[in-house]
């Protein structure tokens, strides 16, 4: 005979991941508007970066004010998936971008010309990368860019990342909000209209197309960022797909590229970057859906 004392706990979790997922939100919008009027007014560069704190102090302030600990974010690294995990999160971004810049240099919609300067200029330099033949250069700067520039990017990601899937992503979950991962998705997308519409994120010639370019970028980007959380049971695999994608798109690809209103195709809020990313979250939902149960540490 069962027992249905797990009911009560069951329904008890839920209303708990409701009564959070409410508070971070509405922590998270007052916060997030505050400061999108002071980057409105200011056009400051260095507030987008106090801004992208905001999802990771509206889960702190979330958890403080419910007395909820830490151990569900989930720092873990000591399961051969996680690790796993990690090692798709650098590779990823790579292969999205390489696939989505090379359809649109090849194509012409945008010209290729190999990057000169930025931070890890000096890296390159040391690694005697400027002796090689320019393709392999090229794939060199980006495979250094995205291991070294997402160390660099890890602070800033973390503050996302401890709000969107270290808080977000898992109360979505367990409040049994129909279709989660989309939820956060349109979330987090959203989040970024209003930089995009000032022009100090993935800005283009139409503030209508960037913002387009910005949900359909976004929203199937979150489906494999989630994925990796929720299948590895740890945040680090998120944290580090999201600083590469960072280091890799903003770094090399970007500074490789010229053309007029390419912006329109490639980057953060391309048309092509779009179709790419959507494809690589399919094959990758399938892959991790196939016999891989969620970790949960």
């Amino acid at each position: 005979m069962r027992s249905n004392t797990s009911t009560p706990r069951t329904e008890d979790r839920v209303q708990r991941a409701r009564t959070g997922l409410r508070l971070y939100l509405g922590i998270l919008f007052i916060i997030s508007i505050i400061l999108n009027i002071l980057v409105i007014m200011t056009k400051s560069i260095p507030l987008i970066v106090v801004y992208m704190f905001t999802p990771a102090l509206s889960s702190i302030l979330a958890r403080i004010l419910l007395r909820e600990g830490i151990k569900d974010v989930s720092f873990s690294i000591n399961h051969t998936k996680i690790w796993k995990g990690i090692g798709l999160a650098l590779l990823l971004p790579m292969v999205i971008c390489g696939i989505t810049y090379s359809i649109a240099w090849l194509s012409g919609l945008a010209v290729f010309q190999l990057p000169q300067g930025g931070t890890l200029e000096p890296v390159y330099h040391l690694l005697g990368l400027q002796y090689l033949p320019t393709p392999l250069h090229f794939v060199l700067i980006v495979v250094v860019t995205g291991i070294l520039g997402s160390m660099i990017n890890l602070i800033p990601v973390m503050g996302e990342e401890l709000g969107w899937r270290g808080y977000m992503l898992t109360r979505l979950v367990e409040a049994k909000v129909k279709r989660p991962i989309l939820i956060s998705g349109l979330i987090w997308a959203t989040w970024h209209v209003l930089i995009v519409i000032v022009g100090l994120y993935a800005a283009g010639s139409s503030i209508i197309l960037s913002v387009l370019g910005i949900y359909l970028c976004i929203v199937p980007f979150s489906f494999i960022t989630a994925r990796l959380r929720l299948i590895t049971g740890s945040v680090w695999p998120s944290v580090i797909i999201h600083a590469t994608w960072n280091a890799t798109i903003q770094g090399p690809f970007t500074r490789a590229t010229t053309g007029y209103q390419s912006e329109i195709w490639i980057g953060e809020s391309g048309l092509i970057t779009a179709l790419i990313i959507l494809i690589i979250a399919i094959i990758t939902s399938r892959a991790t859906m196939r016999g891989h149960k969620p970790l949960n540490n």
